[in-house]
């Protein structure tokens, strides 16, 4: 697995999950929430260590599932 992390405009996004297309996590009442979407432009690669510590655990976790579940990862939203 090579996920990668890019910030930009507030938004997280990870690829390089397992077979998952691009995934934008966003604050909505905080709470993070996901959603497929393309990776935009004027993004910056981050470490997981600049992310904030609630979100971080939550898409290292969500990678591990979905790395493990593999093809079917796609079947579940938030």
């Amino acid at each position: 697995m090579s996920i990668r992390i890019y910030q930009g405009d507030g938004d997280i996004y990870l690829t390089g999950v397992g077979t998952l297309p691009c995934l934008r996590w966003y604050l909505q009442d905080a709470r993070w929430r996901s959603e497929i979407a393309p990776l935009p432009a004027q993004v910056d690669r981050v470490t997981p260590e600049q992310i904030p510590e609630d979100l971080r655990e939550e898409l290292l976790a969500f990678a591990a599932r979905a790395e493990a579940m593999g093809p079917a990862a796609t079947q579940f939203g938030n």
